[in-house]
């Protein structure tokens, strides 16, 4: 059976690859999405083994462990097997950045959060973003933190996400991170 996105992702994936650039992969593993558990892990473990930069949460690295309890260790061996950056987020407890033998933790910029929704797409925009604008790992994984906290905390989704003004505001207007 052809599968049209997942063909057009991975020929990505190559052209990505032949022009020098880095390969980001963001796990967002929805079980519904798929026909059978082993299909998501194929494509999953593929996808990982061509990716410079692997971000998922708990239950994604779970979910590629095999056992939801050994996410963070899956996370780890990753980053230990050669993949260039490995970041493992954990909603309110932060995240877990694996990079060139570091292990850089990371929390939060609390909130009060209305709802989950677009926290996962707002972080990768702001670690993104700070990484194009060269900030160093720690406080790119930061500005996707707090642009995740910014969007938990709206109604909406796509209208929750913060421009550079309302994200320079919330960092000049917030305490700042917890420590982890």
């Amino acid at each position: 059976m052809v599968r049209p996105s997942r063909s057009a992702t991975f020929h990505a994936y190559d052209l990505a690859r032949a022009a020098g650039l880095p390969i980001i992969f963001d796990v967002d593993y929805r079980p519904y999405s798929w026909p059978s558990p082993a299909i998501a892990a194929d494509v999953l473990i593929r996808a990982v083994e061509a990716s410079d930069m692997i971000v998922g949460n708990d239950e994604e690295f779970g979910f590629m462990a095999g056992d939801m309890a050994k996410g963070l260790e899956k996370a780890q061996s990753l980053a230990e097997s050669g993949v260039g950056i490995v970041i493992y987020k954990m909603g309110e407890q932060g995240a877990v950045t694996f990079a060139q033998g570091q292990e850089i933790h990371t929390g939060i910029y609390p909130v009060k959060a209305v709802k989950p929704n677009g926290a996962g797409d707002s972080f990768m925009a702001g670690l993104l973003a700070g990484i194009a604008d060269g900030l160093d790992l720690r406080d790119a994984v930061l500005r996707g933190s707090a642009c995740a906290s910014i969007v938990v905390s709206k109604p909406g989704c796509a209208p929750a996400m913060p421009d550079h003004a309302q994200l320079a505001q919330f960092l000049a207007d917030h305490p700042g991170p917890t420590e982890r």
